[in-house]
């Protein structure tokens, strides 16, 4: 596959970012003015590199929605679709089936009561 066919799906942080999940830290302030600027130069980052970027509808009301990442894990030529962990985040991954499919991508979904965040996930060959 060239690097042109590689895609990272991304999605804009939400002005409630600061309202996100922490656990295990403390929280502390957040500029929101420098995590639009940083997650711009991210993307550009990407499409740099040579990667198509694909842009999720934004989630205003989901602080944590800006993490992909989470709410989708791609597996070889499969996309799961999580179901975090958070009560919070579960709507994160609302609609992402029907949008993976639009790119031509299989998916499955982790079904309740299971739990997963795409952090909790390790891929090795």
């Amino acid at each position: 596959m060239s690097v042109t066919r590689i895609r990272a799906i991304v999605r804009r942080p939400s002005p409630r970012i600061t309202d996100g999940e922490v656990t295990h830290i403390v929280r502390t302030p957040l500029d929101i003015e420098k995590a639009f600027a940083q997650h711009d130069a991210y993307v550009e980052l990407l499409a740099s590199l040579g990667l198509t970027i694909v842009q999720l509808p934004e989630m205003p009301d989901h602080p944590d929605g800006v993490f992909v990442e989470d709410a989708l894990v791609m597996v070889d030529n499969l996309a799961v679709v999580t179901r975090p962990g958070a009560p919070t985040r579960r709507a994160e991954v609302d609609g992402l089936s029907e949008f993976v499919a639009s790119l031509g991508i299989r998916s499955s979904s982790i079904e309740a009561p299971a739990r997963v965040d795409g952090g909790d996930v390790l891929v090795t060959n």
